[in-house]
């Protein structure tokens, strides 16, 4: 019998030692593989540059290759620092013109120019005699789109201006701080008009070497941790992602990293919970409204049509998402999907605009990806 126990013991003994070691190479690989990757350099010259009233604009001639996780492309910007063909302002006798205008989802960041949406319009609308100008910048709300078109789109004389939009431009209409921590213009009413604040000079740059010493500070960064182990922070992370009321209820216990329930602040208009964010996000409308209100005031003097094509996010047209953003931040928050689209409806028949939108096929093609 004594004999039999120390075997167990002895077996016992060696698996907690293999779980020890599997689990200790696991944290070093966790450690190796979850590291932060260098910055790299990018490929090319610029696409973007500062502008005393824009804040940022695309370059005359920039070409940069941008590479993330899920795409690897090259933009390239003409003369006039559109993507696309090289358009000049006049337009061929015989030819009409449309202008794209909006965020990224206008300027195509993550596709293949062919694939943006000037080219797909474009290949289709050519046998028709009409040109179509990629007018969108990465990163613009709708108030700098009305600059854009006021200082330079306007001088391609389009027949029709479409504008995207998408709900983080009703949070961005009345912010001074735009993507990417850059500081953008503002309109702010004043006696019932709207009045455009200049972004502030930019700050001087810092010296080549101290751009050089931040740079390889963070590429020294180590894999993130929690209690002191990669592999828990990871495990932590994907429970985050998948499971976040699970999450929750571990770090209850310190099993995982504490989740702030509150929504980013361009969730707001999808729930707003109090009188006060009630407030802001009526003053989200309020802003938005009288800016598409003279954008296309502007547009129609110059003679040509305007409309707005809403952008829904994922969480809009993908049912996963949506139970996923609910489960994220505070259940008893008061969500409603359609809110931001609904209420865009109804500001835009007020202003007599029209509305573009394709939300059942986003979500027709949604469905088709769910296995």
């Amino acid at each position: 019998m004594t004999r039999r126990a120390g075997e167990w013991r002895n077996r016992l003994s060696l698996a907690a030692l293999s779980c020890v070691l599997t689990l200790g190479v696991a944290e070093v690989a966790a450690r190796a593989l979850l590291r932060p990757a260098a910055t790299r350099d990018p490929d090319g010259t610029p696409i973007s540059e500062l502008a005393p009233t824009l804040g940022w604009r695309t370059k005359p001639g920039g070409s940069q290759r941008i590479r993330r996780e899920d795409f690897d492309i090259t933009v390239t910007l003409n003369t006039f620092g559109l993507r696309g063909p090289e358009v000049p302002y006049e337009p061929l006798p015989g030819r009409r013109r449309l202008a794209i205008m909006g965020d990224s989802f206008a300027h195509g960041y993550y596709a293949d120019e062919p694939e943006t949406v000037r080219g797909r319009l474009g290949a289709v609308l050519d046998a028709c005699g009409v040109d179509v100008l990629n007018a969108g910048s990465p990163g613009y709300s709708t108030d700098q789109e009305w600059i854009y078109f006021d200082s330079e789109i306007r001088k391609y004389d389009p027949r029709e201006v479409v504008v995207l939009f998408y709900y983080n431009d009703l949070q961005f209409n009345i912010e001074r701080m735009g993507t990417a921590n850059r500081e953008k213009p503002l309109f702010v009413e004043q006696e019932g008009r709207l009045e455009l604040v200049p972004p502030p000079p930019p700050p001087p740059r810092r010296s080549e070497r101290r751009e050089r010493r931040a740079e390889a500070a963070s590429q020294r960064r180590a894999a993130p941790r929690f209690h002191g182990l990669a592999l828990w922070s990871f495990a932590a992370t994907r429970l985050q992602r998948s499971r976040p009321d699970w999450a929750r209820t571990f770090s209850g216990f310190g099993l995982a990293p504490e989740m702030s329930l509150r929504p980013p602040v361009e969730f707001l208009p999808f729930g707003p919970f109090d009188e006060g964010e009630r407030t802001r996000v009526d003053e989200m409308w309020k802003r938005t409204t009288a800016i598409l209100g003279r954008f296309r005031d502007d547009v129609r003097a110059a003679g040509a049509g305007f409309s707005v094509f809403y952008v829904p996010a994922r969480f809009e047209v993908n049912d996963e998402a949506w139970t996923f953003v609910q489960r994220r931040y505070e259940p008893d928050r008061p969500w409603a999907r359609d809110a931001v689209k609904t209420r865009l409806t109804s500001v835009l028949s007020s202003l007599d605009i029209p509305l573009l939108e394709s939300t059942d096929a986003f979500k027709a093609a949604e469905a088709a990806k769910t296995p």
